[in-house]
């Protein structure tokens, strides 16, 4: 057993220790994963492979109360290779295939939605247009030449449900975003857009949208001054329709990025203003540059200038609460070594303060370079956000790195001496044998990640992996399960003749791994039992009583009562629903025929 120290001799205990190798432990198992290759409906190398790089954006689109997963693709690195995207339904804990019939409308002529090839860098998700239902909207990098339609970030509405309750999916809407124009001569031009921030950025409350940009790329591609537009700002005019309204509240420096890499909106200085943050990264100024939304004129930026921090080539970045203070808190990839930084306080303009930079920390092996995209996730439910940092770069194609998954050792609110570790099975090296940063996953299993896609797919309380990589996409189900809901099925009634009481209560009987009992008492001693099923609440008269589900479509017998007129069964769920089943109990002692009441008992199928 381990004890720990008062956190004051801890704190000071850190500052004697080496960037956290020396005295961790191996085999840390704070959380584990399992592959589980049949909850995606697709084979590995049909999402992704060594040519086609992925982005993973979840939400739940249809409102049946199951994770979705969008997924852009494009040819690794900058290149003007296209793909088509793909959308993956929920289908009861398994990620299916549904572009075609879900994701392939558009009001373009000869345009099939995601089904049509186009240069997809990032994605995002939102109700754009205040109906409640969330809308994708994509950013699109290099497409030179292409028409508006390939070329420009392209709005998916989420089109509800009909009338009968059937989901109609998304469609292609191009008049959503306008034709984007030079700054320089005001000419059409084909953005260059490698990362998009969605947030209502003028408080209207409606989300806009920021989009980044790059010029030239280490591939080679040039890009010609009098086409360059720099980052835009589109606001929304709260219907979904988006203007560019970039000049008018930011100035050009603001706006300037010669290769943008990575963008979030997000309130920095929790002033009730969502703020922007942006990363330019290859050409001068390397920074992560914040752009603080005017607390006197919400939505317009120019007054506040910019704030640079970061580090000395910065690839992305991400923000949010890592120690449980009242700061904001980043995460920083670079080419170098990664970084995160605690939010200490703000300056006399409302800026955060920043602390010292701090590099994470490794039982084995160390940082391989190059992060990419980075995600603040509560991996194992204790409430403390842990930090995984992607490995492929964004410009260059390359699968030679590994996805990093860090875990946050905080334990004290507001503590900014907080490590976060790769833990490891052994102390072989950052890509020797063993799991490495949680249980179930090895370097073998990590390396060349484009992305991670996270989310509680299988509804049992704790997040689950999608790993994009160069040699395909696998799903990893989380080993931290928290309890599952739970609930007594609706009691319909109807009870009679005689006196049973049947009831099934226990997990919600939609979840994977569900058990409930079903109990029945009142029956006569040593009765023979007959468990009725079927799809319509339709009661008929039987023997003084009514039964219930009928038609039948199912009667399943072989049960008995006990001496006390009593059967108590384990029963057990299935993933998916809803499904609705309505049972009742009959039975049978000589010529008596007795009827318990009816349950809408709520399955997967």
């Amino acid at each position: 057993m381990t004890h720990q120290l008062p956190s004051i001799l801890a704190a000071a205990a850190a500052l004697l220790l080496p960037a956290g190798r020396a005295q961790a432990q191996v085999n840390v198992a704070w959380d584990s994963f399992t592959q589980a290759p049949g909850a995606l409906a697709l084979a590995p190398l049909a999402v992704s492979d060594a040519g086609t790089q992925v982005v993973f954006r979840t939400a739940d689109l249809d409102k049946d109360s199951w994770e979705d997963a969008v997924v852009a693709r494009k040819s690794p690195g900058s290149q003007l290779a296209p793909r088509t995207n793909l959308l993956l339904m929920n289908v009861h804990g398994v990620l299916t295939d549904r572009t075609a019939q879900y994701a392939s409308a558009s009001d373009v002529p000869g345009d099939q939605g995601f089904l049509t090839a186009t240069n997809d860098r990032e994605i995002a998700i939102a109700d754009l247009d205040g109906d409640t239902w969330l809308d994708v909207v994509t950013c699109v990098a290099l497409s030179d030449g292409q028409p508006k339609a390939i070329s420009h970030p392209r709005v998916y509405r989420n089109l509800g449900k009909d009338a009968g309750g059937h989901w109609l999916g998304l469609r292609f809407e191009d008049a959503r975003i306008p034709q984007l124009l030079t700054a320089v001569g005001g000419l059409p031009a084909a953005p260059r857009f490698s990362g998009v921030g969605v947030g209502d950025l003028t408080g209207d409350g409606s989300p806009d949208l920021y989009f980044v940009d790059h010029d030239g790329t280490a591939t080679g591609i040039p890009e010609a001054a009098n086409e360059d537009l720099d980052d835009r700002l589109l606001v929304n005019d709260g219907n979904g329709y988006f203007t560019d309204q970039s000049a008018a509240r930011l100035t050009a420096a603001q706006l300037a990025s010669t290769f943008g890499n990575d963008t979030q909106v997000v309130d920095m200085n929790m002033d009730g203003r969502l703020d922007i943050v942006k990363v330019n990264t290859e050409s001068p100024p390397l920074v992560v540059r914040g752009i603080y939304n005017s607390p006197a004129t919400v939505g317009n930026f120019q007054s506040m200038g910019s704030s640079d921090f970061g580090t000395g080539a910065p690839y992305g970045v991400v923000l949010g609460d890592l120690n449980h203070d009242q700061w904001i808190d980043i995460a920083i990839g670079d080419a170098g070594a990664d970084r995160y930084r605690f939010g200490i306080g703000y300056d006399l303009l409302g800026r955060v303060i920043w602390g010292t930079p701090k590099t994470f920390a490794f039982v084995t092996g160390g940082d391989d370079t190059l992060g990419h995209s980075l995600y603040f996730r509560d991996l194992d439910a204790n409430g403390w956000n842990d930090v995984l940092v992607t490995d492929v770069d964004g410009d260059l194609a390359g699968c030679s790195r590994r996805l990093h998954i860090y875990h946050n050792l905080g334990t004290t609110p507001g503590d900014f001496n907080l490590v976060l570790r790769e833990e490891s099975e052994f102390a072989n090296g950052g890509t020797g044998t063993g799991w490495k940063g949680v249980v179930g996953i090895t370097a073998a299993d990590e390396q060349g990640t484009y992305d991670v896609g996270t989310g509680d797919f299988d509804r049992d309380g704790d997040l689950d992996l999608l790993l994009g990589t160069c040699s395909g996409t696998t799903f990893w189900r989380n080993g931290i399960d928290a309890p599952l809901p739970q609930k007594c099925q609706a009691d319909l009634g109807f009870g009679g003749p005689g006196s049973m009481v049947f009831g099934i209560c226990g997990d919600d009987m939609t979840y994977a791994g569900s058990l409930a009992t079903l109990s029945l008492t009142g029956a006569p001693p040593n009765a023979a039992l007959g468990l009725a099923l079927g799809f319509a609440v339709n009661p008929i008269p039987f023997k003084g009583g009514f039964v219930v589900p009928f038609p039948f479509f199912t009667m399943i017998g072989g049960f008995s009562s006990n001496a006390a007129g009593s059967l108590v069964l384990p029963v057990q769920g299935s993933p998916g629903g809803p499904l609705h089943v309505i049972m009742q109990i009959l039975s049978k002692s000589g010529a008596v025929v007795g009827l318990s009441n009816a349950l809408d008992v709520e399955l997967g199928f």
